[in-house]
């Protein structure tokens, strides 16, 4: 082989792996993007260079795996009392988009599912670097109740207990939202099997509360839904609320109303469910989550504001920075 044959087998090798390269960022750029199923691991830490902030409150956030934007506003509702005074409420929409589905993460208190062990809210999102965060179902605290699957692993299976009966939401590997109506065993494992089995996706992460606000674009009949007919989540009363909506492929929303604990001052889920559907004309699924002096809504950690009658909790559900 002479020398010239040699030089152009050569350069068309070195034209070849250059294209290679320039043809695959996506698979780079999606694989560093991906973070451990792992509960007790958090996120990427973040530069403070690259928040925005409102005065000492962080109010947004961008790198190249995840955008976080927030929207504060307020709506002025009658308060259920016998002076029926007008209350003005705060509203807060934070929406955030993710590179990969592994960045819509769970955490519970002291890093362990077993016991009813609670913490603060911002303990937990700090020690797991979230950017986004707010509280969960509350399920180690109904520790006899519930399909549970976090971070890809089952954690209870206690469904066929019927004191409690739930709309559960259930998160694919994608990042998904799914909702089972008054959630068992059976109906879990039928909708895996026939549904996500097929397009080889699994289930991440199932929270059982409830219940569905919005389905598809629309809003749901409420009143009709299992968890409101137990009367056990303050669906017919104002209250202080937050809901976790799906907007888009991987892409999300977290709507918070500020009210009271007392049942005197916020809104119904009824409203709630209106509020959601003004300030997110593109929600897929929204799902009404607890309320009350549970309720918490972070950005890097912090509380974007005061909660009355806070209380700490055992569980939150937080989106994370996945940057190297």
């Amino acid at each position: 082989m002479n020398r010239n044959t040699v030089r152009w087998i050569v350069a068309v090798l070195m034209l070849l792996a250059l294209a290679f390269g320039l043809s695959c960022p996506s698979i780079v750029e999606a694989e560093g993007a991906k973070l451990p199923l792992d509960f007790t691991v958090g996120g990427s830490k973040t530069d403070k260079t690259d928040w925005e902030y409102d005065g000492k409150i962080p109010v947004g956030y961008k790198d190249d795996t995840i955008e976080v934007t927030s929207e504060k506003g307020s709506v002025v509702l009658p308060a259920e009392s016998k002076r029926k005074k007008n209350v003005k409420h705060e509203t807060w929409v934070v929406r955030i988009k993710i590179k990969d589905a592994s960045q819509l993460r769970t955490a519970v208190s002291k890093d362990t599912y077993k016991g009813r062990g609670q913490a603060s809210a911002e303990d937990i999102a700090k020690s797991k670097n979230a950017v986004a965060a707010m509280n969960g179902d509350f399920f180690k605290y109904e520790n006899d109740v519930g399909y549970v699957v976090r971070q890809g692993e089952l954690v209870r299976d206690a469904s066929d207990n019927t004191r409690v009966v739930f709309d559960m939401l259930l998160v694919d590997s994608e990042g998904d939202f799914h909702v089972i109506p008054s959630a068992d065993t059976a109906k879990v494992e039928a909708f895996t099997e026939e549904t996500l089995t097929p397009e080889g996706r699994t289930v991440l992460d199932t929270f059982n509360l409830g219940p569905a606000l919005i389905l598809d674009g629309e809003k749901q009949d409420i009143a009709s839904s299992e968890a409101a007919k137990q009367g056990k989540y303050q669906w017919k009363y104002p209250q202080q609320r937050i809901a976790l909506v799906q907007t888009g492929t991987l892409e999300y929303a977290i709507v918070e109303v500020y009210g009271k604990t007392d049942g005197t001052a916020g809104m119904t889920l009824e409203e709630f469910t209106d509020l959601i559907l003004e300030k997110c004309p593109d929600a897929i699924t929204a799902y009404n989550f607890d309320g009350g002096g549970s309720t918490n809504l972070m950005l890097n950690g912090k509380k974007i504001h005061k909660t009355p009658g806070l209380r700490e909790i055992t569980d939150i559900i937080y989106f994370a920075s996945a940057k190297e």
